[in-house]
């Protein structure tokens, strides 16, 4: 009985070992993202500059045959905290920790851009004080980003993905309905002392 029971036990624990191995051996959906920037590379003529920390495995499900464009690996990019920065011919691969502290293009239209490709961009506030957007928008942004209000010119300045990018923007013109439009009192142009001066009396 002893024998049996000993036999059943070491026959689960060798079941459970091969079942273990088999979930932790590496998937044919998996590739390493350096296979992928290499083949990006070879296609478009781009050198890319590869961050160490962004040696990573990725899984591709299901892994299709045709490679993956430029903008799919912003978005495994993404996936992955990591972000591309064009700089020339040069591409560099970088954690996104610090993506805001970097030269990323400043555009007057982000439609063109790849939804998880990194942009700054300037949104004019006509009729609602800037500054009292930031707290509500800034909860719907990554950490990474950023998000700050110019007060005199009553701008808000946006560094983030060009798809939320284009979906701040558009919640801000949805609240910037007002009808008149809107001056910073601190900002407003004082008149100077001459003319002050020839007010009438």
């Amino acid at each position: 009985m002893r024998m049996q029971f000993a036999f059943v036990a070491c026959v689960s624990v060798l079941a459970a070992s091969a079942s273990f191995a088999q979930s932790t051996s590496p998937s044919e959906d998996t590739v390493p993202l350096l296979s992928l920037i290499s083949d990006i590379a070879k296609r478009s003529g781009k050198r890319f500059v590869v961050d160490p920390r962004a040696q990573v495995d990725v899984t591709l499900i299901p892994r299709k045959a045709e490679p993956l464009s430029y903008a799919e690996l912003l978005t495994v990019l993404h996936v992955h905290d990591l972000a591309a920065v064009e700089e020339g011919a040069m591409v560099r691969v970088i954690p996104d920790a610090n993506i805001r502290n970097l030269a990323v293009p400043l555009l007057e239209d982000t439609a063109e851009r790849a939804e998880a490709d990194y942009v700054t961009k300037v949104i004019p506030v006509r009729t609602t004080p800037a500054a009292m957007l930031v707290p509500m928008l800034r909860p719907l942004m990554p950490v990474q980003a950023h998000l700050a209000a110019s007060i005199c010119t009553n701008d808000l300045v946006i560094v983030d993905t060009a798809a939320n990018v284009r979906r701040i923007e558009g919640i801000v013109r949805s609240l910037d309905d007002g009808e008149e439009p809107y001056t910073p009192r601190e900002c407003a142009p004082r008149q100077s002392t001459s003319d002050e001066s020839k007010k009438p009396l």
